[in-house]
């Protein structure tokens, strides 16, 4: 650096370096651009390493040996003294003259010369490259320092006579930043947990507690951290063992933060050598979960369904029992007896509603979720379509009668259409079991909260919604076909036709699902709510039709016939003075319902079961009516 810097580059001898320390085994850049006075001009040095054989850049703190002529080591005086004992950086020893081995400088370059020339070599005079002047670099190798020139992140270590950047401490590390802990309301509230502490760095460090959170405790031997400090030395690991006491914290979400103070071991003059090490602790405590089950309700839904199905018991008893009685046999017993099944096996799905993840599995859920469907749609199908078959096979008769035409229809041509409607539902039923089922499932009550949740049958795919619509169609079909046959017999007699009592019906049914619908479609994340709805809309459908297909018959069957008047001596002036027109009038009619009602009976005699002509029992009334009419 000095014989660049003091270097004129003027001389005879400028293009080879005047003044230049010349050296074998190094190569050297400058820049003749700068001031040699101050950095210098020197920018780079590469030195020959014999192991790796090439050039590498010269290392501020690392020993070389070299060989040099001793007048260059103790008598120019602008070079430093390599042979003085009071060198200050650790591993450097002064130069040694040895006068008994004194060898001229002349005699080493002859010997080399004569080397190469055994080796057949020309010596070349030329620098070789060792000596280039690099224009573009402006940046002085900065190979001297003081203690005055360390900047502030650094301080002056004198064994080496080098600004030595401070440790930071940044390899005195924990091996997680963050532990989390995600607790239940119904546990122990006691949780364990580790963290390890490692010491990275080349040196020892002292390590004591610096905060800790107050439902954090330190167990096992790292519990002695509380009491004092604990050494680390260069390398060595500690784990930090740790107890997180949930009992003393509140519901939600709490995050602390574990800090210990780390002390350098050392002598690091204006050096900061007190720092933290931390690492946060989150901690979830999540309530006891709401399943939302319906284990409360689920009484009050199999005692409607219980009172539904018994109710149809009883009613298919009696139509049984009474079956050979002239009101309940004008009503068709079978197709009564049918209305009753029909309405029990709808009720009885009300069973796989109450069937939820509290008392079943989850496959026994989803077959509960399927089972449903089954009862209920088959249930109604044979209902409707027996309530239709029942009163189409009325108004065919008395069609026929209207027209004094004979026509027999069995019960045989009334169980077609019920058996038509069965298969198809049984069909469709079937074909979504297979295709795409319902399946339980069960998701939070709000999104992003899971201590609430409810469970609910959802299929996968989108099939489910045709089986549906078609399902939806079929069952409405029959329930319409049955009104629209009802209508038509709306001017029979009570005793044949419930065609008064089934529109007071239709009027129920659409102003409970006008209400139910809505009310299923808000109650839907809330099973306790749609439970009892559901429960409740199958019972009202169960037990209204019951109610308004067998109670009116039973009080016709059970209703005290009619004393007639009593007849009076005294009769008044209209009914002496009656037209003799007028009685033959009411003769001639009286003579025509008895031949009709001797057909009725020779029909009912040969027919067994089959029904008659409802004209024939309306006749019979008709008899009766003319009769009193003629008494007065």
């Amino acid at each position: 650096n000095y014989s660049t810097a003091v270097a004129t580059f003027e001389s005879t001898f400028t293009s080879k370096g005047d003044r230049l320390l010349q050296m074998s085994g190094m190569k050297i850049s400058y820049n003749t651009l700068l001031d040699g006075s101050g950095p210098g001009r020197l920018m780079s040095v590469d030195v020959w390493d014999h192991e790796a054989q090439e050039y590498l850049p010269l290392e501020r703190l690392k020993l070389y040996k070299f060989t040099t002529d001793n007048w260059m080591c103790n008598h120019f005086d602008q070079f430093p003294s390599f042979l003085k004992s009071d060198l200050v950086i650790d591993g450097e020893s002064p130069g040694i003259v040895d006068p008994e081995n004194l060898i001229n400088i002349q005699s080493v370059v002859g010997a080399y010369l004569v080397h190469l020339k055994e080796l057949n070599i020309t010596y070349d005079t030329s620098n070789q490259g060792k000596f280039v002047n690099d224009t573009n670099a402006f940046e002085p190798l900065a190979f001297i320092q003081t203690a005055d020139s360390c900047s502030f992140d650094s301080y002056w270590e004198s064994k080496t006579q080098t600004c030595t950047p401070c440790p930071g401490g940044k390899h005195v590390l924990f091996s997680d930043k963050l532990i989390s802990f995600s607790i239940t309301h119904d546990s122990e509230g006691v949780k364990d947990g580790r963290n390890v502490l490692s010491n990275r760095e080349l040196y020892d460090v002292t390590v004591a507690p610096r905060s800790f959170p107050p439902w954090v405790v330190l167990r096992n031997s790292t519990s002695n951290l509380m009491e004092g400090s604990t050494v680390l030395k260069a390398g060595e690991s500690i784990a930090i063992d740790f107890d997180v006491n949930a009992l003393v914290l509140s519901e939600g979400t709490t995050r602390s933060t574990v800090a210990l103070g780390v002390i350098l071991d050392g002598e690091f003059p204006g050096c900061l050598t007190d720092l933290d090490v931390t690492y946060e602790i989150l901690v979830e405590i999540t309530p006891e979960e709401n399943l939302n089950h319906i284990n409360n309700i689920r009484p009050v839904g199999l005692a409607l369904m219980a009172l539904a199905m018994t109710s149809a018991v009883v009613f298919s008893l009696w139509t049984h029992k009474l079956r050979k009685h002239r009101v309940v046999k004008a009503s068709q017993p079978l197709f009564l007896e049918l209305i009753g099944f029909g309405t029990f096996v709808m009720a009885s799905s009300i069973v796989p509603l109450s069937i939820d993840d509290s008392i079943a599995s989850e496959r026994g859920c989803s077959m509960a979720c399927i089972a449903f469907p089954w009862l209920f749609s088959l249930g109604f199908a044979i209902t409707f379509s027996a309530l239709y078959a029942k009163i189409w096979r009325l108004n065919k008769v008395t069609n026929a009668a209207r027209q004094f035409r004979k026509l027999v229809i069995t019960e045989q041509h009334g169980v077609l259409p019920i058996v038509a409607v069965f298969t198809i539902n049984g069909v469709l039923l079937l074909c979504w079991t297979l295709i795409d089922p319902l399946k339980w499932q069960r998701q939070p009550v709000k999104e992003g909260d899971p201590s609430s949740t409810y469970g609910f049958c959802e299929s996968e795919g989108n099939a489910s919604t045709a089986f549906i619509t078609l399902l939806v169609l079929l069952d409405l079909s029959a329930l319409v076909l049955a009104c629209v046959q009802a209508y038509r017999a709306r001017d029979m007699n009570d005793e044949l036709t419930e065609s008064r009592w089934l529109g007071v019906a239709c009027a129920s049914w659409v102003q409970v699902l006008a209400i139910g619908a809505p009310v299923i479609a808000l109650t839907r994340n809330q099973p306790v709510a749609s439970y009892f709805v559901r429960s409740a809309l199958v019972f009202l459908v169960c037990v209204s039709m019951l109610l308004f297909m067998f109670v009116p018959k039973m009080m016709l069957v059970y209703k005290k016939p009619q004393e007639a008047p009593k007849s009076s001596n005294k009769y008044s002036k209209q009914h002496v003075n009656t037209s003799q027109q007028e009685l033959k009038r009411y003769q001639d009619r009286i003579n025509q319902l008895e031949q009709s009602l001797k057909q009725a009976s020779a029909n009912e005699e040969s027919k067994n079961s089959d029904l008659e002509t409802p004209s024939n029992y309306s006749n019979y009334e008709g008899i009766e009516k003319f009769e009193d009419d003629i008494t007065h």
